[in-house]
């Protein structure tokens, strides 16, 4: 039987003549965590409650109440439709910790909400951060990303949209957290430079203590900053679930892992979506890719038997029944998507590149091992209509891809590594399947097959088009997989020349790469790339295009950027020298260039 006094409070909540909102609730048998959820003087009812393991709603008074065991460590509320969290600096006040070493007494935890009617918003899901004071990672960091993502956040907001970063794993760098002294507490304070309206975090491998073995153990010092390691919340009409699929062994602390997502979290998962309408959107936040990287092969269609880690099915099996999901994930330090049915993965580039290196051989020279420009991705919404693109750091938004001229993209230890003492060892690191190597030159440094150009776009599916023209004439445009050589000569012999050694300085292959072949050395290219939601992107290709390292810094590739409307796009450019002589094949130096009604300066290097 009730007691009286439940039996009052219960009564004094129901009653306008006592307020809305009763936070001293009565205990319930079996139930060790309780708790009301509310906003200023009111309950809110049907919030999710969740200690990680049960998962409950609140009732018409704002009440829940949980049979925990508390072995989670914390409670934590998805926030309901129309509301949002409040915040302690730019965290998102969602959840409380519980003592686990007293499961079967009772605590209270209450969660104020705040009233947020808007339905459009903009994330920007950042990758592998994983600063740690190597490689001058921190003022990389500040200099040029924080920045640059600022940026992005202001120009959102003049949209008339909240903004929310969402990282997805591998904020800090585990292997380094005690020689250099920079750990999650450090990375917490860096992370306060930026300026969304919160920031929601993820867990990584590298979030891990490594000098601690075990999964709950380890991840103590995440816990500690940032809370639960899977939750999920609500932004206008999406879902948001953010997952663990880290699973730290830590034998013998030599940083060992699986990339899996426990039953248990799965279990909860399942929980956590019986409340969610199948209509809508679903994003997944995670850190390791849930698909392998697309082949030309088989490209973006994954066996779904055939997942990168053993949970895959599992996963599915819980979001199958819903229209869209939409997973993100990083840890890779590529870009890549893959479709399968109601699903699209997009694996994220890291902010830093690869670890921050080719930003320490050359300042802001940001650079993944596929090619792509180190950056994140931003998700725009309306609605439940979702836009999503890669932004390079650095550059504008509408850098979506880069172009060589593979008649000088030759690589050797003279042009790119002439200090280093042993040059048979990058002839031997090229031959190992990189390319651009003899197989591909001549002697003399000529190409075996002239005039072809090589397109990278970086955040390409097989939704996109990309076209080429020559002389106004269509080229046939082939998609391939294979090694973007801006990623080799920045980072692979940049170690050579710099640290004396290779370490970990190799190229990742991909199938975002374009192959076109020519039939002039000199003439300029019209090249339109065109995503999945009818965005062009645009560029002429002046020719002959030198290759270094500054030829595609920031400021020399925008300025070869020539935004054209898909009108233009037909009319084949045309070049005048300085005395206003048309030039057919245009060589080294500055020029008119004019491309249907309209004209430029540009500078052919």
């Amino acid at each position: 039987m009730k007691s009286i006094l439940a039996i009052i409070l219960t009564a004094m909540a129901a009653s306008p003549l006592f307020g809305a909102v009763v936070r001293n609730i009565p205990d319930k048998d079996g139930m060790t965590i309780k708790g009301v959820v509310y906003c200023g003087d009111e309950p809110v009812q049907g919030a999710q409650v969740s200690d990680g393991v049960n998962v409950t709603l609140t009732d018409e008074n704002g009440w829940y109440y949980l049979a925990s065991a508390k072995e989670c460590g914390h409670v934590f509320v998805c926030n309901p439709k129309g509301y949002k969290y409040t915040r302690k600096a730019k965290y998102p006040e969602f959840y409380k910790t519980v003592d686990t070493e007293r499961p079967s007494a009772v605590e209270q935890a209450d969660f104020e909400l705040e009233r947020d009617e808007a339905t459009d918003h903009t994330i920007l899901f950042l990758a592998d951060i994983q600063m740690c004071g190597r490689n001058e990672d921190i003022r990389q960091y500040e200099e040029h990303a924080v920045g640059d993502i600022n940026t992005s956040i202001s120009n959102a907001r003049k949209q008339g949209k909240d903004v929310y970063v969402i990282t997805l794993g591998d904020q800090s760098y585990n292997t380094y957290w005690h020689s250099y002294n920079i750990g999650i507490p450090e990375i917490h304070e860096s992370m306060n430079l930026l300026d969304p309206d919160a920031i929601f975090n993820c867990m990584g491998n590298h979030d891990n203590n490594p000098k601690i073995a075990g999964d709950w153990a380890a991840s103590a010092d995440y816990r500690e900053q940032w809370g639960p390691t899977y939750y999920s919340f609500n932004i206008g009409e999406i879902h948001y679930v953010v997952l663990d699929n880290i699973e730290f062994t830590n034998a013998e602390c030599k940083n060992t892992f699986e990339c899996n997502i426990t039953t248990s979290v799965i279990k909860w998962l399942r929980k956590d979506l019986a409340n969610v309408s199948m209509d809508t959107p679903i994003v997944v936040c995670m850190h390791a890719p849930l698909f392998y990287r697309p082949q030309c092969s088989k490209p973006n269609v994954p066996d779904p038997t055939k997942y990168r880690y053993n949970y895959g099915s599992q996963f599915y099996n819980s979001v199958k029944g819903f229209k869209d999901v939409r997973v993100f994930t990083g840890h890779a330090h590529t870009n890549y998507t893959v479709s399968y049915l109601n699903m699209t993965e997009y694996n994220v580039g890291a902010i830093g590149g690869n670890l921050w290196w080719t930003g320490y051989f050359v300042n802001g020279n940001s650079v993944c091992t596929d090619g792509s420009p180190g950056g994140y991705r931003v998700l725009d919404t309306s609605g439940k209509e979702l836009k999503t693109y890669y932004k390079c750091i650095g550059f504008d938004n509408g850098y979506q891809f880069r172009c060589y001229d593979l008649n000088n993209c030759h690589i050797t230890a003279s042009r790119f590594a002439p200090s280093y003492k042993n040059p048979a060892d990058i002839d031997t690191w090229l031959a190992n399947g990189y390319g651009f190597d003899s197989s591909d030159y001549n002697s003399d440094g000529t190409p075996k097959i002239p005039n072809r150009v090589l397109i990278n776009v970086f955040a390409y599916d097989t939704n996109w088009k990309v076209e080429v023209l020559e002389d106004g004439k269509p080229l046939e445009v082939s998609r391939i997989s294979g090694y973007d050589p801006f990623s080799m000569i920045s980072d692979g012999c940049q170690r050579f020349e710099k640290t004396g050694h290779n370490n970990s300085g190799n190229p990742t292959q991909n199938s975002h790469l374009f192959l076109v072949t020519a039939k002039y050395a000199t003439s300029p290219l019209s090249i339109k790339v065109t995503d999945q939601y009818g965005s062009v992107y645009t560029q002429v290709m002046e020719r002959p295009k030198g290759f270094s390292i500054d030829r595609y810094t920031p400021q020399n590739e925008q300025s070869a950027i020539f935004d054209i409307d898909s009108d233009s796009y037909s009319y084949p450019p045309e070049f005048y020298n300085i005395n206003g002589i048309k030039v057919s094949r245009p060589e080294k130096g500055l020029y008119v260039m004019r491309l249907g009604t309209k004209t430029k300066k540009v500078f052919i290097r």
